[in-house]
């Protein structure tokens, strides 16, 4: 199945596209954006530098998948889905997840004391909703298994 994805150029076509759109409304956007408001400006940048990135990749990928022989490709797919792999891929993310959520709490503590109260807010609704996802999960694959 991940084969099909991995040989399977419209995912990648697709991210190019989403590039491609992202980056020119950073860009126009950017253009007819008055100089007084420079976190406009900042935001429209980054979607230009998200768009570009969507992009590369992309194209990164499409050119990989175009010059890899297919017996390659194929192999690769084995590897990715090899036991092991799969099991390293799942400690990655849960140190990932955890690091993520003791980072959104100490921001939340530094932002109280920088007397900055929205972005308190903000950080401790992306660490709630990050735990609601993770014990939503946790309780769906559970039964699932």
């Amino acid at each position: 199945m991940l084969y099909k994805t991995i040989r399977s150029n419209r995912f990648w076509k697709t991210l190019v596209a989403i590039g491609f759109i992202t980056m020119i409304f950073g860009v126009v956007m950017y253009k007819g954006n008055p100089e007084s408001e420079h976190n406009i400006s900042m935001l429209m940048g980054m979607f230009s530098g998200i768009g570009g990135a969507f992009m590369a990749i992309g194209i990164v990928k499409l050119i990989h998948n175009k010059r890899t022989p297919a017996e390659k490709l194929k192999q690769e797919e084995i590897e990715i889905r090899d036991e092991r792999n799969l099991q390293i891929l799942r400690i990655a993310n849960s140190i990932a997840n955890t690091t993520a959520t003791i980072l959104f709490g100490l921001m939340a503590f530094i932002f109280v004391w920088l007397d900055y109260r929205t972005p308190a807010f903000i950080s401790i609704g992306a660490m709630y909703i990050q735990m609601l996802a993770f014990f939503i999960a946790y309780k769906y694959f559970n039964k699932k298994m």
